[in-house]
C-alpha cells in the first residue's frame, strides 16, 4: 500500500504546520531541569548503547554492536514514525519513485530486540550519562549521536520572517511530501535553488536537485527556469565537477548557474532574494540553509557547528563515552548516507570493544556515490580513505579517489542497486 501524506501525518502525530515548524526552526534546547525526569527504560545493566537518530549511521552502528555483543542492550531514539532513505528522496520529489519505496518501518529492528523510543531529544546530560527526551530520560553506557543536521534558517536574513515560504529538499516528513506535490503542481516561473555555504550533507545533492528541476521543466514543457546560486567556484565534490558542468551546460536554456555568489537575504513578501550578484525574483523558493547540529548537541558541549571526533574511532573529543558520525560529526570524510553507513561499522567496532568484545581493526571508511544528472542517467564518484602519519609523526587521513564524469543510464541502474543494498543491509528488504 502506498504511504500517503495524511497517513504519514497521522502516524507522526502532527499537523502540517507543526511539521514545517519542527523541521525548519532551531533545535529544541536542553533547558535546565527543575524537577525529576522519570527513567522510561529503567537502569542499565552495563552494556546499554543509546543511539540518537535511527537512520544510516545510527541503525548500522546498532547492528554492528549487536553482532559483536549479542547481549548488549540497544536503544534507538528518533521522533520519526518511519525511516526515510535520503539518497532516494530526490527521485521521490520528482515522481521517479513512490513514497513507499523509500520508507521503511522499524519492526525488523525491534524483532532483533532493539528498543525504539519515538520522542524528541531535548538534552544530553553527560554527567548523569542520560538522554532527556519528550517521553522521559534514558540512561546510557555508550552514546552514539547520528541525528543528521539542523537547517539553520535563522542564519539566512529574512528567512525566519516566513520560513514556510521555503521548501528545502533536505526536509523530511510532511515538508518533503509537500515539496513533492509542489513540484508536480508547478506551472511555470522561476525556481531559486542553491548550494549552501560551509560543510553540508550530501555534497552532490544541490546540483542533482537543480538538474532534476531542469529535466522536469523540459519534460513537462513548462515556461520556467531554474536559478542556482553557488558560493563555490564549481560544483562539488571535485571528482564529478566536470560531469555536473557538462550537464549544466546542456541545460543552460532552462538552468542559470551562478557560481562564486552567496545569498545575502530573502524577502518573502516580495518573493525575492538578494545575492552578491543582485536581486532575483522567484515563483518557488527552494534553498538549503546552512547546516548545523541540533541545539541540544551544542548545549551538551559536544560541538558547534559539528561534533569534534577522533577520525579513527569516531569517539567524541569532549567525552570518551560519546561517539558521533554522519552529517552531525566533524570529520575529514564526506557527509553522505554511504559514508555514514561505513563509518557506523567502524564506530560500532570501537563501542563493542568498550563492552568487552574482541574486534579486529575496522580500518577507515570509503564512499561511493552515483549523482543524478538527469532522470535517466548518473555519474559516479568514489573516495577511499586511509590512516597514516605526516613527517612529524602526527596522524593524518589520506584520500584516494576515482570518478566517471560521463553520464550513463547504466550508472543510474547501479545507483538503484546501491540504494537497495543499503536498505537491505539495514532492514533485510
Amino acid at each position: 500500500m502506498t504511504l500517503k501524506r495524511r497517513d504519514f501525518l497521522k502516524l507522526a502525530g502532527i499537523g502540517a504546520g507543526a511539521a514545517v515548524a519542527g523541521s525548519t526552526l532551531p533545535g529544541v534546547a536542553g533547558a535546565a531541569v527543575t524537577h525529576p525526569i522519570p527513567e522510561i527504560l529503567g537502569s542499565s545493566k552495563g552494556k546499554r548503547l543509546v543511539v540518537l537518530g535511527a537512520s544510516f549511521g545510527g541503525i548500522n552502528t546498532a547492528l554492528a554492536v549487536h553482532k559483536a555483543v549479542p547481549d548488549a542492550e540497544i536503544v534507538l531514539i528518533d521522533k520519526a514514525p518511519y525511516f526515510v532513505s535520503c539518497p532516494a528522496t530526490m527521485e521521490y520529489l520528482f515522481g521517479m519513485v513512490s513514497l513507499d519505496k523509500i520508507t521503511r518501518g522499524y519492526a525488523s529492528l525491534q524483532a532483533k530486540g532493539f528498543k525504539m523510543v519515538r520522542a524528541d531529544i531535548l538534552a544530553v546530560d553527560r554527567g548523569g550519562k542520560r538522554v532527556v527526551t519528550s517521553a522521559g530520560a534514558v540512561s546510557y553506557d555508550a552514546l552514539l549521536v547520528s541525528t543528521g543536521i539542523r537547517l539553520a534558517y535563522e542564519e539566512v536574513p529574512g528567512l525566519m520572517d516566513k520560513p514556510e515560504a521555503n521548501l528545502c529538499m533536505y526536509d523530511k516528513g510532511a515538508p518533503m511530501i509537500d515539496l513533492h506535490h509542489k513540484i508536480a503542481a508547478f506551472k511555470g516561473g522561476t525556481v531559486v535553488v542553491n548550494a549552501p555555504a560551509g560543510p553540508y550533507k550530501c555534497p552532490p545533492g544541490p546540483y542533482e536537485y537543480a538538474l532534476l528541476w531542469a529535466a522536469h521543466i523540459k519534460k513537462n514543457k513548462l515556461k520556467a527556469k531554474v536559478h542556482m546560486v553557488d558560493p563555490g567556484a564549481k560544483p562539488i565534490p571535485p571528482g564529478v565537477a566536470a560531469g555536473f558542468l557538462k550537464a549544466i551546460e546542456a541545460n543552460k536554456d532552462v538552468l542559470e548557474y551562478v557560481p562564486i555568489t552567496k545569498i545575502l537575504s530573502v524577502n518573502a513578501k516580495d518573493s525575492a532574494i538578494e545575492t552578491e550578484a543582485g536581486k532575483v525574483k522567484y515563483d518557488l523558493l527552494s534553498i538549503i540553509p546552512p547546516n548545523k547540529t541540533m541545539g541540544f548537541i551544542k548545549e551538551a558541549g559536544l560541538g558547534d557547528p559539528f561534533i569534534a571526533v577522533d577520525p579513527v574511532s569516531f569517539r567524541s573529543k569532549a567525552d570518551e563515552r560519546v561517539y558521533a558520525l554522519g552529517d552531525n560529526a566533524a570529520t575529514p570524510y564526506s557527509k553522505s548516507a554511504y559514508t555514514a553507513a561505513q563509518s557506523a561499522k567502524i564506530a560500532g567496532a570501537f563501542i563493542a570493544q568498550g563492552f568487552g568484545a574482541k574486534v579486529s581493526d575496522p580500518g577507515a571508511p570509503h564512499n561511493i556515490c552515483y549523482p543524478l544528472v538527469s532522470m535517466d542517467s548518473a555519474i559516479m564518484v568514489r573516495a577511499d580513505w586511509s590512516h597514516g602519519k605526516d613527517k612529524d609523526g602526527k596522524p593524518v587521513v589520506n584520500t584516494k579517489g576515482a570518478s566517471d564524469n560521463d553520464a550513463k543510464a547504466q550508472l543510474l541502474m547501479l545507483r538503484r542497486e546501491w540504494e537497495k543494498g543499503l536498505l537491505r543491509e539495514m532492514f533485510g528488504a
